[in-house]
């Protein structure tokens, strides 16, 4: 490949890794917005119905709108994982072949190795915040619950709880596993490579 070519590559590379982070910022912004709107949501409810001494099954919007809201949180979620695997695992080599620098676009695996356990903990919340709420809005309502409406509006919102909790345990399983993979390959690279002269060792993160 001419270094003309190599030029044009790289500024196609590095457009790409510009519009994928553009669009992980879009994304995360919208997982914002979203869990903002499901507070606001509850807070109206529950002000509502505490203070105009409203029917206690109006908790039962809730459920549905919480599973809603967190099912495309969930999905943002995965969106940008993905992004992020695909600028640490296939654009920084790319570019780093390109320009000599295994260190450029390093950002993503430099976060990622020492995020920790603060992905586990985010999602932990997050499942307080949608998962949490539609669970004590049942609990809340159930003591209510008379006719064959209630019993059904109950229901619905029971297995739209269901639905979010297994999204939300897919989530953090994704997350457990990729920790434990991160782990082994540490593990593995102690044991089989060499130290390098500078002290440093060799880095190949998986993003989750």
């Amino acid at each position: 490949m001419s270094e003309e070519q190599k030029g044009r590559a790289l500024e196609a590379a590095l457009a790409d890794a510009a519009a994928i982070r553009a669009t992980i910022e879009r994304k995360a912004n919208h997982n914002q917005a979203l869990v903002g709107v499901n507070l606001t949501a509850v807070a109206a409810v529950a002000g509502f119905v505490l203070s105009e001494k409203a029917d206690i099954r109006m908790f039962l919007l809730l459920p549905v709108l919480s599973t809603a809201l967190g099912l495309s949180v969930v999905s943002q979620y995965r969106d940008i994982r993905i992004a992020g695997q695909y600028l640490d695992q296939v654009l920084r080599p790319t570019i780093a072949r390109y320009t000599d620098e295994p260190d450029l676009f390093g950002w993503e695996a430099f976060y990622w190795q020492r995020k920790h356990d603060g992905h586990v903990a985010q999602a932990l919340a997050m499942g307080v915040i949608f998962p949490g709420i539609s669970a004590l809005a049942l609990a809340v309502t159930l003591p209510g619950i008379r006719g064959t409406g209630d019993k059904l509006a109950w229901a619905v919102g029971a297995v739209m709880l269901l639905i979010l909790l297994g999204a939300w345990s897919n989530r953090l399983g994704e997350m457990v596993r990729a920790r434990w993979a991160r782990f082994r390959g540490s593990a593995r690279r102690r044991t089989d490579e060499p130290a390098r002269p500078d002290g440093g060792g060799s880095r190949t993160p998986t993003v989750i």
